[in-house]
């Protein structure tokens, strides 16, 4: 009985040792330096370069198990498909099926950009690109360039460039491009395998990724002339990326929306204004301290439809003598801006009436507000010296151009805090927040002082004033004066 037993015993020991083997992981062996090598291609069929080529099936093979990384977003076909090719990834192969019917002889880039990368350490191959023809030669001509968010001076990156064979307006909103390529992150971009011809050159930047210029909010760039590409290649191209229209600027109330809601049964309007927000202000002040040579803003949570400056008193000192001032209301109507010349250290106390301001819903406030606040000190702040030397070849480029003036801006969280056109190489500014500030450079050729928007629809086309990006940071700090030498 025991010996049957201990032989059941075995048999058992056996089968369970079989299946843990065949259900464990494959585990790469631990310790050793990382892997740091993308795979590598060992072959392709058909050939990369091949002529002549008419097949639906490519297969690349690899040294190592490979995968994908969004590669419906970051593959780019040119001239473009219009079905993209299906891209199947299988152990150490990977297979495109190509679904349309190529044009004869034409030269086609497939640009898997990062999108294939080794399994175990995510290494990835940095612009891998397939080429053939289906013609007798390759075309082997070239753009290449740069783009900049002409507003910030910065590069932008993932923008589509494209090119165009028709060359209206009105094509970037209704074609696809014939070719197309991706800003990088320092946003350069390249063409390669161009054919001769004459190319409209038009960039995008987009949500729906359609490659159509539908949208308001979209921003876009242009070449001001066409590109003639027949023995040379051409290089070094600039593009100034903006927004036609300003997405900032909210459409004014519509007053026939309130008369109707005032025009609502009562019993409606009774139960609407239980559900809404209640109006109330609060004024933007830094620990209780109020900026000197700054409006005091004064912030609604509801839009403002009217207010009564004459309702609202301002005095100061500690024996509250009433003061003069002017208001001012924002674009968004959400803020009245007080303008005043606040002295130095000085008390100040602000009483805004229960009915000074009216929103769109038809409130008011519930009561009368009270803001007790001080100034603050001249020795809480910093001073900035700012000087600019042109080089020569920015003299060059601007050809002796007397028409253009140098703004410069201090941006601090994406918002230009400080501004000023340079006079005679140099601009000073003192009453300056201690904090660190980016520094740029506004070409303002209209003299405004201010940063404008380009025009593609319209007559005559407008490219947008240029900004220029500087990348040091400088620090301001209080009481100190902080000397900023640029050159342009």
């Amino acid at each position: 009985m025991n010996q049957y037993f201990r032989g059941w015993a075995v048999w058992l020991i056996l089968i369970a040792f079989i299946f843990s083997s065949g259900c464990a992981n494959i585990v790469p062996p631990g310790g050793g330096p990382r892997d740091t090598i993308p795979p590598s291609l060992l072959g392709v069929n058909p050939p990369d370069s091949s002529l002549h080529f008419k097949s639906k099936k490519v297969t690349f093979y690899f040294d190592e198990y490979i995968e994908l990384d969004n590669v419906i977003e970051k593959l780019i076909v040119s001239p473009t498909l219009k079905r993209t090719p299906t891209v199947t990834p299988k152990l150490r192969t990977l297979t495109m099926e190509i679904k349309d019917t190529l044009q004869p002889n034409t030269t086609y880039t497939f640009n898997f950009a990062d999108a294939v990368r080794d399994v175990n350490e995510r290494n990835f191959i940095e612009d891998f690109q397939y080429v053939v023809s289906t013609g007798d030669y390759l075309d082997s001509l070239q753009v290449t360039g740069r783009l900049i968010a002409a507003e910030t001076g910065l590069v932008d990156s993932n923008v589509a460039v494209m090119l165009y064979r028709n060359i209206d307006d009105s094509v970037v909103a209704k074609e696809k491009p014939v070719y197309y390529a991706k800003t990088k992150g320092d946003g350069s971009f390249r063409f390669k395998n161009l054919a001769p011809g004459q190319y409209k050159l038009f960039a995008l930047k987009e949500e729906d990724r359609d490659l159509q210029y539908n949208q308001p909010t979209e921003q876009i760039a242009f070449a001001d002339s066409l590109l003639h590409l027949h023995e040379t290649n051409v290089k070094d191209i600039t593009l100034l990326l903006f927004m036609e229209k300003d997405s900032t600027i909210k459409a004014p109330v519509d007053s026939s929306l309130i008369a109707e809601e005032e025009e609502a049964a009562p019993e409606e309007k009774e139960e609407k204004k239980k559900k809404q927000p209640k109006l109330h202000m609060t004024a933007i002040l830094e620990q209780g301290l109020q900026e000197l040579k700054q409006p005091l803003s004064l912030s609604f949570n509801i839009p403002l439809k009217a207010f009564d400056s004459t309702q609202i008193s301002l005095t100061e000192d500690t024996l509250r003598t009433p003061i003069t001032f002017t208001t001012s209301l924002d674009s968004t109507h959400s803020r009245i801006l007080l303008h005043y010349d606040w002295k130095e250290g000085m008390p100040y106390q602000l009483i805004m009436a229960k009915t000074a301001t009216t929103d769109t819903l038809g409130q008011q406030l519930t009561k009368a507000d009270t803001v007790s606040f001080k100034s603050k000190s001249v020795n809480d702040y910093g001073k900035v010296r700012v000087k600019l030397t042109l080089s020569d070849s920015t003299k060059a480029a601007l050809q002796e151009d007397t028409s253009i003036h140098f703004i410069v801006q201090l941006v601090k969280d994406k918002t230009i805090k400080y501004s000023g056109r340079i006079v005679n190489g140099s601009w000073y500014q003192e009453l300056m927040q201690p904090s660190e500030y980016e520094i740029r450079v506004l070409l303002d050729q209209n003299g405004n002082g201010v940063w404008d928007r380009g025009v593609y629809y319209g007559s005559p086309k407008r490219q947008p004033e240029r900004v220029v990006s500087f990348p040091k940071k400088e620090n301001v700090k209080a009481n100190w004066l902080v000397p900023i030498n640029l050159e342009l």
